[in-house]
C-alpha cells in the first residue's frame, strides 16, 4: 500500500517518578511511569483523474512455445490495477492511500492485500474503492470501477475485491477479465519471478521489476511456504499487485513484508522520487528501498480458498483469529488493585494521571499524541503477561496494552490494541517506533466491547498479543531478550483517555 503523503508531527515527552509528575524531555533514571512520543500521519490528497470509457481485457493463456510466451509477458501488464481507496473525512470522499491488484476471475473479481483495502489504523475508514485499469504500458491507468471487498483473510493480509459499477456509479455487466494461475508449489530457488504494480515510483505508470526465487520462510498454520522470499525489489505500491512465473502464470501476492536477517527493516531505503508530487524530494515521499532487502510474496495456493469462496459467491465472512495455546505456567506476581499500597506510582499532573481507583488502577493520558506506561520492578525474559482493561474515559481511538522486556525508555516491547478496534505490536528501538506488526483490524466479535483480557506473550523470539482467548497479533525479534514488564496507555489527537486495569498478573512457562 502507498500512503499519498506522510507527515510526522512533534509530540511531547512525559516523564513520572515515583508518582511526581514532572514535565520535560529530561527522562529520569529509575523512573516508574514515562511516556514517549507517537508519530501522527496525516494523508494528503492526489490530483483528480480524467474518467474515459470503460474497456474490456482479455488475457491469452500461456503456451509452451517460446513466441507465445513472450506474447504473454507483453499482456501481463493488462491484468494489473490499481486500486485508490476513498474516504469521507468530513468533506465528502478524498482519496487517502493506493495498491495494486490482479484481475483474477472472467466477473471482475481481483486478487490484492486486504491492508490495500481494509482499514488498517485507528480513525481510518473506507468508504469507496476505485479500480483503475491499465490500458497501455507507457500511460497512467484509467479510472474506470467501483468495487467492494467480497472476501477477506486479515491474517493472510489477502482479500478479493468484485467490481461492481463503473465509476459513475452505474452497475455494469461482468466482463471477460481472466489471468492464468499458477501452482506456487512447483516454484524452486532460482526460478525467475516478474513483479507488476503501482509502487508510485518515478511516475504513475505501471512498473516491473525481475528477481529469483531467494527461499521460503514458513509461518505457524501456513506451512513451509507461507511466503515466498525474492530478490526483486518490491516497494510498498505493489502491494496486492503480480508476481507471475516464465509461464506467465500468477503465483504470489507482493506485500509490505520484508523477510530478512534483521527483521521486517528495510536494510538501504532513501527518498529518490517527488511520490507525493509537492514540488519535492524530502522525507514525505515514498522510501524505495535500494539494496540488501529481501522482499516476500504471499503464495497464491493460500489465495485459493479466499477465491474460490468469492466466484461461489459466499458472503463476506471476517476470519476469525486463531485461538490461544499459550503455556499456563507458574504464577510469579499477581496484583487485583485492592491494595492501594502495594507499590504502583500515584500522581496527577495536567498531562495525565495514575491512582487506584474503585479496585482497580487507573492510567489517563490527558495530553494529545502521548504514551504513558508503569513497570512492575521485574526482570523476565520468558514471560507471560496477563491483564483485564477496561476503557474509563473515551475519546474514540485511544490504545492501551502492555510492555515488556523493557531495557530503558529507548528500548522495549509494546503489544496494544485500541478502543477501536484494532491490535498491532511495536518496538521502541534506540529511541525509535518500529512497528513489527501494523495496526489490523480486530475480529468483529473483540470490537466495541465493555471490558478485555489482554496477554502479551514474550517467548524467546516469539512476541504474541492475545484478547479474550484470540491471537490478534503475532511478531519475531531478537534485539531483546530480557527486561522490565508493565501496562501503558496512549492517544492519538484527543487528550482525556483513560483506562481501568485489574487482575495484573506475570507467569512463567
Amino acid at each position: 500500500m502507498r500512503n499519498v503523503v506522510i507527515g510526522c508531527g512533534t509530540i511531547a515527552v512525559l516523564v513520572v517518578c515515583l508518582g511526581a509528575l514532572v514535565l520535560g524531555g529530561l527522562l529520569v533514571l529509575g523512573s516508574t511511569l514515562e511516556a514517549t512520543p507517537q508519530p501522527s500521519l496525516i494523508p494528503a490528497l492526489p490530483t483528480a483523474t480524467t474518467v474515459s470509457t470503460p474497456t474490456s481485457v482479455s488475457l491469452p493463456q500461456a503456451t509452451a512455445t517460446p513466441t507465445a510466451q513472450v506474447l504473454q509477458r507483453q499482456q501481463l501488464y493488462r491484468a494489473v490495477v490499481e486500486i485508490i481507496t476513498w474516504a469521507d473525512l468530513g468533506n465528502g470522499l478524498e482519496p487517502v492511500w493506493s495498491g495494486s491488484g490482479t484481475i483474477i476471475g472472467p466477473r471482475g473479481y481481483i486478487l490484492t492485500n486486504a491492508h490495500v483495502v481494509l482499514p488498517t489504523k485507528p480513525g481510518e475508514r473506507v468508504d469507496q474503492l476505485q479500480v483503475l485499469i491499465t490500458e497501455a504500458e507507457d500511460r497512467p491507468p484509467t479510472p474506470r470501477y467501483l468495487a467492494e471487498v467480497v472476501q477477506a483473510d486479515e491474517r493472510l493480509d489477502l482479500a478479493v475485491i468484485r467490481i461492481t459499477a463503473d465509476i459513475h456509479g452505474n452497475p455494469v455487466d461482468p466482463k471477460t477479465l481472466h489471468l492464468p494461475v499458477g501452482d506456487s508449489d512447483t516454484l524452486h530457488l532460482g526460478d525467475s519471478l516478474i513483479i507488476l504494480g503501482y509502487p508510485g515510483i518515478g511516475g504513475s505508470t505501471i512498473t516491473l521489476t525481475k528477481g529469483e526465487v531467494s527461499g521460503f520462510t514458513a509461518e505457524a498454520g501456513y506451512g513451509e511456504r507461507a511466503w515466498i522470499k525474492t530478490s526483486a525489489t518490491i516497494a510498498s505500491g505493489n502491494s496486492g499487485g503480480l508476481a507471475a512465473n516464465a509461464q506467465g502464470e500468477l503465483v504470489g501476492v507482493p506485500t509490505q513484508l520484508g523477510v530478512g536477517d534483521n527483521g521486517n527493516e528495510i536494510v538501504d531505503c532513501r527518498q529518490l522520487a517527488d511520490t507525493n508530487n509537492d514540488g519535492v524530494i524530502d522525507e514525505n515521499d515514498t522510501c524505495i528501498p535500494l539494496g540488501g532487502f529481501i522482499n516476500a510474496l504471499r503464495p497464491i495456493n493460500l489465495a485459493r480458498p479466499l477465491i474460490q469462496a468469492a466466484l461461489e459467491g459466499k458472503p463476506l465472512v471476517q476470519t476469525p483469529a486463531p485461538s490461544a495455546s499459550l503455556p499456563q505456567g507458574r504464577i510469579i506476581y499477581e496484583d487485583d488493585f485492592s491494595d492501594p499500597t502495594t507499590g504502583w506510582p500515584v500522581g496527577q499532573d495536567a498531562d495525565g494521571e495514575t491512582a487506584y481507583r474503585d479496585g482497580a488502577y487507573l492510567m489517563q493520558v490527558n495530553t494529545a499524541q502521548l504514551l504513558l506506561w508503569v513497570k512492575a520492578g521485574y526482570q523476565l525474559r520468558n514471560v507471560i503477561i496477563g491483564v483485564t482493561a477496561r476503557v474509563e474515559t473515551s475519546v474514540g481511538d485511544g490504545d492501551f496494552g502492555l510492555i515488556c522486556r523493557y531495557q530503558d525508555a529507548d528500548n522495549f516491547y509494546r503489544l496494544e490494541i485500541s478502543e477501536d478496534g484494532f491490535a498491532s505490536i511495536w518496538k521502541r528501538s534506540h529511541g525509535e517506533h518500529v512497528p513489527l506488526v501494523q495496526w489490523k483490524r480486530l475480529p468483529p466479535a473483540l470490537r466495541g466491547l465493555d471490558a478485555y483480557t489482554i496477554e502479551a506473550a514474550c517467548l524467546g523470539s516469539s512476541l504474541k498479543l492475545v484478547v479474550n482467548g484470540k491471537v490478534v497479533a503475532e511478531a519475531h525479534d531478537q534485539e531483546f531478550s530480557t527486561g522490565d514488564v508493565g501496562m501503558i496507555v496512549g492517544t492519538w489527537d484527543t487528550p482525556g483517555f483513560g483506562v481501568l486495569f485489574d487482575d495484573f498478573v506475570l507467569r512463567q512457562p
